[in-house]
């Protein structure tokens, strides 16, 4: 199922269920590179079951409204949903949240020195 599938009160446990997951993939930074320079989006997928098969695996439970435990794939079905779940728009911006950080006042880099003449 996609993420917009879930509505109300199962929209926020399926979210839940998916932040640590997708937190430990966007957490990796070559991840993060290969979603960027991926040719194609096979490249990033299997990047992602190469480098995060159990995150993947409870990514697909939860979106297939199962508990992960009880959740069992085949090379057949892993393909179409693993396919399915990162051509999901909605999905894939959570995997942007990592990389969003508040500015501090204190950051600012412009000087406010006279120009030395």
């Amino acid at each position: 199922m996609r993420l917009s599938d879930f509505r109300d009160k199962k929209g926020i446990e399926v979210v839940a269920k998916l932040l640590v997951p997708i937190g430990n993939i966007a957490a990796d930074k070559e991840m993060a590179n290969a979603q960027k320079s991926s040719k194609h989006m096979g490249e990033f997928a299997s990047l992602l079951l190469q480098r995060h098969a159990q995150d993947v695996m409870t990514m697909l439970a939860t979106l297939n409204d199962q508990d992960p435990a009880d959740y069992h794939c085949t090379a057949a079905t892993v393909l179409v949903d693993v396919f399915t779940m990162i051509s999901d728009p909605e999905l894939m911006m959570l995997f942007g949240l990592q990389g969003q950080t508040p500015a501090s006042s204190g950051s600012a880099s412009e000087s406010t020195e006279a120009p030395k003449t």
